[in-house]
Parts: structure tokens; C-alpha cells; sequence
């Protein structure tokens, strides 16, 4: 046994579509900028894995240069079973992080998804790698799903839309 006390992985309180916990994070995905969401109703599923428990508090999104319709916010299984939904709500300032409460989701160590989908196309700050790219990195998403659906219906992705979005522990951001 070594003389040196044996510390835990560094684990941060924010998880975002960036960080290198999510699949898309630690490859170059460019500059976020504000675009219009991709089509009404539309929900996109952002794979990410955990390697140590992790409470999330909240999760959020930062809104662009307009403020058009409403979103939900949610997390699902790896498997496509909701297991959190913010419910419908409306951003209330443009260039700014929308966020909402969660009530403290407990989540295991495992492979999850972030869910967004928004009921018209209102602007948010996105990234743009690449449709090829975030499909084969396990991104999805479902034509009809506003508000986010019980059980998600993955289907292929055709988008290169990225938003920008995360999760937190903290209970403010």
C-alpha cells in the first residue's frame, strides 16, 4: 500500500454538452452562437456518463438573441425512460441561462441523456460540429416530443444543433 493518502477523481457540480463527461465534450465543436432551433416540438437527446454518483439540482439552457415559444427540460436513461421533466416553461430574458429546479435527482454512476425541446423555433446558443459527428456520438432526437414524452422515441439525428445545456448541483447557477 502506498504512503500517499488515496483522493477521489476530481468531480465538478456543473455538467455541461462541453464538459468530458458528456460524448461530445473534449473533441472541437467551435464557438457557441445564437440559431433557431431546428423545428417546432422537436426534442434532441445529448448522451453523457457518470462515473461517481451526482445530485442534480438544476438544469439549464442559455437562451439566444430571441425569446419564441416554450421548453422542457429533462433527463432519461440510457434505455429512453424519462426519469425527470421541468415541465413547460418560458424563458423570460434573451442571452441569458434559462434554468429550473429539479428537486434534487439522485443519479448512479451510468450512461444518461439530456433532453430539450422546444414548441417553436426560438433562438439559443448552440454549437454546430457536425450531424455526422454527434451521430456517432449517440445523439438523437424525436420529431413530435413537446412536452418531452414519458418513454423517448429515439430516432436518427439530423441536425448538427448542439445547444447549449447542462446540469448542476448547486441550487443556484
Amino acid at each position: 500500500m502506498a504512503d500517499w493518502p488515496q483522493s477521489r477523481p476530481f468531480d465538478s457540480n456543473v455538467l455541461s454538452v462541453v464538459s468530458t463527461r458528456s460524448l461530445t465534450g473534449g473533441i472541437n465543436i467551435g464557438a457557441p452562437a445564437t440559431a433557431a432551433w431546428p423545428l417546432a416540438n422537436r426534442a434532441l437527446y445529448i448522451p453523457f456518463r457518470l462515473n461517481l454518483p451526482f445530485l442534480v439540482a438544476q438544469m439549464w439552457v442559455i437562451v439566444g438573441t430571441s425569446i419564441s415559444g416554450s421548453v422542457d427540460l429533462g433527463i432519461y436513461s440510457y434505455d429512453g425512460t424519462r426519469l425527470v421533466s421541468s415541465g413547460i416553461g418560458t424563458p423570460t430574458a434573451i442571452n441569458a441561462i434559462y434554468s429550473v429546479d429539479l428537486n434534487d435527482l439522485q443519479l448512479n454512476p451510468g450512461r444518461y441523456f439530456m433532453a430539450m425541446s422546444n414548441g417553436i423555433v426560438g433562438a439559443f446558443q448552440r454549437h454546430a460540429p457536425g450531424g455526422v459527428a454527434l451521430n456517432a456520438m449517440g445523439y438523437f432526437q424525436e420529431a413530435s416530443a413537446h412536452p418531452l414524452p414519458a418513454v423517448a422515441a429515439f430516432a436518427a439525428n439530423t441536425t448538427s444543433y448542439l445547444p447549449c445545456m447542462g446540469l448542476t448541483s448547486k441550487s443556484t447557477i
